[in-house]
């Protein structure tokens, strides 16, 4: 694999590879209760950790998170995927939103709102606290309601964009044209100047549209125009009943800052 391997990064720590498989950088070893970013030069391909299952429990005990204000990038302990209602139980009083690799989920009064609805054994979840605070994952590994993230729908090729480890999301909390609702068969699409950043189709209130930023781990020519922090981000949809590509007008903030 490090021959595909371009290096990983935690919360605030990274590997590179230096050249032939020769990796420098402050992250040198995994901790049981931290999320990664892998970035790999090919697709697809696989990163197997041996001895690295996730589990609640291990010789230490229970998998505790210590959870500090602002953005944590941590594990996820349990093979069985769970919802993030299901996962958090009272912890998500102090939760305001979860992002993983292109989805995301925002804690309203309502629920859980996204294109993120389930936690899953061997991703890492970007966790946006409110204070700080310890938790463990509710449930036990044998007795978990089972839960799956929903495959989301593949966008055409035109309206589509390439992952990045620097990403963003906007909360959509309603749209329409000509005072009638989105369907489901339109596309909402993230725009910096006149480069796609991200799209999704529409799935209703507190739809989330990704906004990629621009990476230096990949082909920069892969990734140019791509957003950096206070890039002002405008939006478009796709009708797709009219076939037509529509200016839109957000009415909340539009500046692109990473996660």
């Amino acid at each position: 694999l490090c021959d595909s391997l371009m290096g990983a990064f935690g919360e605030g720590k990274a590997f590179v590879d230096w050249g032939d498989c020769y990796f420098i950088g402050s992250l040198d070893s995994v901790s049981q209760d931290e999320g990664y970013w892998v970035i790999l030069n090919t697709f697809p391909d696989s990163l197997v950790i041996d001895g690295a299952v996730p589990v609640s429990y291990d010789a230490d005990g229970e998998v505790i998170y210590e959870i500090h204000y602002g953005n944590n990038l941590i594990s996820y302990s349990f093979q069985t995927g769970q919802t993030p209602s299901e996962a958090l139980g009272d912890a998500a009083a102090n939760i305001y939103a979860l992002a993983g690799e292109g989805n995301a989920a925002i804690n309203t009064v309502d629920g859980w709102m996204g294109s993120l609805q389930a936690l899953e054994g061997g991703n890492g979840y970007w966790l946006v606290a409110t204070a700080n605070f310890e938790f463990s994952f509710n449930g036990t590994d044998g007795g978990l309601t089972r839960s799956a993230q929903l495959e989301l729908r593949r966008l055409p090729e035109v309206y589509s964009y390439r992952q990045s480890d620097q990403q963003a999301f906007f909360f959509v909390e309603s749209a329409t044209i000509n005072g009638e609702s989105l369907e489901d068969d339109d596309i909402v699409i993230a725009y910096n100047g006149d480069v796609i950043v991200g799209s999704r189709y529409w799935n209703g209130e507190y739809t989330d549209i990704p906004a990629m930023g621009f990476t230096e781990f990949v082909d920069t020519n892969l990734v140019a125009g791509y957003c950096k922090n206070g890039d002002e981000i405008s939006f478009k949809v796709w009708d797709d009943s009219a076939g037509t590509l529509l200016d839109m007008v957000a009415g909340g903030e539009v500046e692109w800052n990473s996660m």
